[in-house]
């Protein structure tokens, strides 16, 4: 809520809620480390999770599993993003889900084992009040004609567009993509062809297809 102020003069004035301490931001950094892999953890707030396993599936989803085509279909938004329903019927059913309850908003997860092109490959859907917020795809397999170095990751710069990303450094091992109170954010990992000891990966963040923040690991 924003909050009156009265300054020395007796002038009034609007102070903000500084976006750190509003709940979709803290909401839109839970959904983005679930996308990466991490685990959900609670703001504070009482947490109820569950699970269910699956081994059951859509005739949508080919037997290879599922491509990043279709993965690619699924909408996200606060307000009309698809439900779980829409996704099964896309996708097939998820192999696991868990759910969890933070500030009185409900945020489901989704996760499916088998994906098309892929070593290990998984996808998530989150889903906040039950429409899309996020989604995730890991493990592609990408070939690449020449190891990025670490000299080549640190020419990334803030600002560039994923089209710019893409074209020095070719299509990513993952994604992640989160649309939350207006803002989407997407992030890209790569860890295949990488220059390094073993683990080597990075990945980039992009905020309405702008990079906004960099990162990596074991790269030389």
């Amino acid at each position: 809520m924003a909050k009156k102020i009265t300054d020395e003069d007796g002038n009034k004035y609007v102070q903000k809620k500084p976006f750190y301490k509003r709940v979709w931001f803290w909401i839109l950094v839970v959904i983005i480390v679930i996308g990466v892999g991490a685990n959900m953890g609670s703001d504070g707030d009482k947490t109820s999770s569950s699970s269910t396993n699956s081994s059951s599936s859509s005739t949508k989803s080919t037997s290879n599993g599922i491509t990043k085509a279709q993965w690619d279909k699924i909408k996200l938004s606060e307000t009309d993003g698809d439900t779980s329903d829409t996704v099964v019927k896309l996708i097939g059913k998820a192999s696991s889900t868990s759910s969890s309850t933070i500030s009185n908003i409900q945020v489901d997860v989704h996760t499916w084992n088998k994906v098309a092109n892929a070593t290990i490959g998984a996808v998530t859907v989150s889903f906040e009040n039950g429409h899309a917020v996020s989604k995730g795809i890991t493990g592609l397999n990408v070939n690449r004609s020449k190891k990025i170095t670490l000299d080549n990751f640190n020419t990334i710069a803030n600002g560039q567009t994923t089209s710019q990303i893409e074209k020095e450094f070719g299509k990513p091992n993952g994604y992640t993509v989160t649309t939350i109170a207006g803002t989407n954010t997407e992030t890209w990992l790569y860890t295949s062809g990488i220059n390094g000891s073993t683990g080597a990966n990075f990945q980039v963040t992009f905020q309405n297809d702008s990079v906004a923040s960099m990162s990596q690991a074991n790269m030389e």
